[in-house]
């Protein structure tokens, strides 16, 4: 059991699983709010889960087999599979190219092809452009949250698989929350950078804390980078995907964000942590209020 843990573990299933919920987050966005879910729906959002979680782990099993030595620089990571010696690198490599394997049949099988392709495009981008990035620009936390937003994107272009039941002339909303998650991720990780700066610079990744001893560019990242997401968050409603509920919600969840990252300005040092936890909680509520207050649902 301690080898199957182990592996397990590989998959980085708190990483997996965000990945996951986002992509079949999309998949119910992307539905006629007007018409009830069929059971062929539900046996789609199975499958889509299923391929999602296969795919998502073999990023995270790979990714982490590319970067074990660097992993067994830093505190927070050199307990991992790899780094500790549990599982050998070759071993891992097999693991996570089986587990591609699976995930891109699943997702071929059931869905229209595009899926897929936009399954393999996240783990091409994660594994070989973003991975690699980390140890040489500090453009990498930009790089990186293009296969981080993908997923959502990818349950979007499920659900209209062979043609787009959704509503009609709205197959492009799709990329409001694509732009909301992509656009989530810079300001939550440049606050990862600034918590863990030491760690990241013992292992020689090039993140913008290395090149910021005071955090006042950490800071200054993240708050506009809050107001960009407070700007892109509107999109939905604007454009009207979303009704009014949405608008009140996303207003109460943007103060609360940007509350969080003003407070930065004031001790930077004692807030960062609690505009990390802050952000982790926007996302999720976000985009179940996507799902929930879609535009013909009465405000």
């Amino acid at each position: 059991m301690g080898r199957v843990k182990d592996f397990l573990e590989l998959t980085k299933p708190r990483l997996s699983a965000m990945a996951v919920f986002s992509g079949s987050a999309g998949y119910v966005m992307a539905r006629d709010p007007n018409i009830s879910f069929a059971m062929e729906n539900y046996v789609e959002l199975l499958w889509l889960t299923i391929g999602l979680s296969f795919v998502g782990g073999a990023s995270n099993i790979v990714n982490q087999a590319v970067e074990h030595k660097l992993d067994g620089l830093m505190d927070r990571t050199a307990d991992r599979p790899i780094p500790s010696g549990r599982v050998k690198m070759g071993e891992a490599l097999v693991f996570g190219h089986v587990c591609l394997a699976i995930g891109l049949a699943v997702l071929f099988y059931f869905f229209r092809h595009e899926v897929a392709y936009l399954a393999l495009f996240t783990y091409v981008t994660y594994v070989f452009m973003y991975t690699p990035m980390k140890t040489r620009t500090a453009l990498n936390t930009i790089a990186g949250a293009f296969p981080g937003a993908f997923p959502i994107l990818t349950g979007w272009i499920a659900h209209s698989n062979n043609d787009f039941h959704t509503i009609p002339n709205t197959e492009w909303f799709g990329f409001f929350p694509f732009a909301i998650v992509f656009v989530w991720q810079l300001p939550h990780f440049f606050s990862i950078a600034w918590i863990y700066k030491d760690d990241y610079k013992r292992a020689g990744y090039k993140m913008m804390s290395l090149y910021d001893e005071t955090g006042k560019q950490a800071v200054i990242l993240i708050f506009v980078g809050t107001l960009g997401l407070m700007a892109v968050s509107l999109m939905p409603y604007m454009y009207k995907m979303s009704n009014g509920w949405y608008f009140i919600s996303v207003c109460i969840l943007n103060a609360g964000l940007l509350c969080s990252s003003v407070m930065l300005l004031a001790n930077r040092n004692r807030f960062m942590k609690q505009y990390f936890y802050a952000s982790i909680i926007y996302l999720p509520l976000i985009v179940l209020a996507l799902i929930f207050f879609p535009q013909t649902t009465t405000p």
